[in-house]
């Protein structure tokens, strides 16, 4: 059995003691308990657990909902959902952050562990997923690279970005939209998305999961009806110090999905960190949606 890092986040103290007991009966760590959505993200930043036992319903102005949006904004790590209630509409809220299970209190300590086993199991298997993606379009980009350069060699800057940024979007069309568009509709249909707006977060949702499975950790935040989408680190920094081009592969990535969105607006890159930048920043122009 994996022993395992375990971040608790439970606003009953009597309660989070009794799952502490739980997870140290089975050979876990418990790493701390915290009572709110604001502690949660901030320890979990801290101290990186392997899985968060994440309640639902907490006291406080952010729930557990929106403290594990937070929380995967920054890092790749499964949540796990505790909750004395299951109705559909609890459900559904907190379904939008694709959790890795639910448990229903009051629970068994053979039903928590069975929870953590299969939430460790389906995380480095999809890592290892990402993995081999995130492989992928490194060999695809240096193909494209070391074949295409030297015929765009006498181009300009200008010409030979926006050859590649068109080569790179015509193959998200047949490799990426297929899967984005499955996953748009099913939660359109899940009733996490009836609007605008509602499907700009959900699209946000997705393009963090997306790099952030590429290692990248992002962050988003709304100026005045523009939405700033930004990227803390880059795994590619050497390739991209040394080729600069290397950044359009993401930025074809934000444009493209945001054509899929049919949203009304526009996005531009601002920054990158291989240009000298603290962060890679994408800017969202959306006149539609509520102010």
């Amino acid at each position: 059995m994996t022993k395992s890092r375990i971040l608790v986040v439970e606003d009953e103290a009597i309660v989070a003691m009794g799952i502490k007991q739980k997870l140290e009966d089975l050979g876990h760590q418990v790493l701390d308990i915290v009572f709110t959505g604001e502690d949660a993200v901030k320890r979990a930043l801290e101290t990186k657990p392997d899985v968060i036992l994440m309640d639902i319903v907490l006291k406080g102005n952010m729930d557990g909902v929106e403290a594990a949006i937070k929380i995967r904004n920054h890092l790749d790590v499964p949540v796990i959902y505790l909750t004395a209630y299951s109705d559909d509409e609890v459900l559904k809220r907190a379904r939008i952050t694709e959790p890795y299970g639910y448990i229903l209190k009051p629970f068994k300590k053979s039903e928590v562990n069975a929870n953590i086993e299969m939430a460790l199991y389906k995380h480095q298997a999809e890592k290892k997923k990402s993995e081999s993606i995130k492989n992928q379009i490194m060999a695809d980009f240096y193909d494209f690279i070391f074949n295409t350069m030297p015929t765009i060699a006498e181009q300009s800057d200008t010409e030979m970005r926006s050859l590649i940024l068109k080569v790179f979007s015509a193959r998200l069309e047949t490799e990426m939209r297929p899967s984005f568009e499955e996953e748009m509709v099913s939660l359109i249909e899940e009733g996490k998305a009836t609007d605008i707006d509602g499907i700009f977060n959900v699209y946000l949702t997705w393009l963090s999961k997306l790099f952030t499975g590429f290692g990248i950790l992002t962050t988003t935040q709304d100026e005045n009806g523009e939405y700033i989408f930004r990227f803390q680190n880059c795994p590619w920094i050497e390739e991209a110090s040394k080729k600069p081009v290397f950044c359009l592969n993401c930025q074809a990535i934000v444009n493209q999905s945001m054509q899929w969105t049919e949203i009304d607006g526009s996005v531009e890159r601002k920054l990158t960190i291989a240009e000298g930048g603290d962060a890679c920043i994408f800017r969202f122009n959306l006149p539609d949606l509520k102010k």
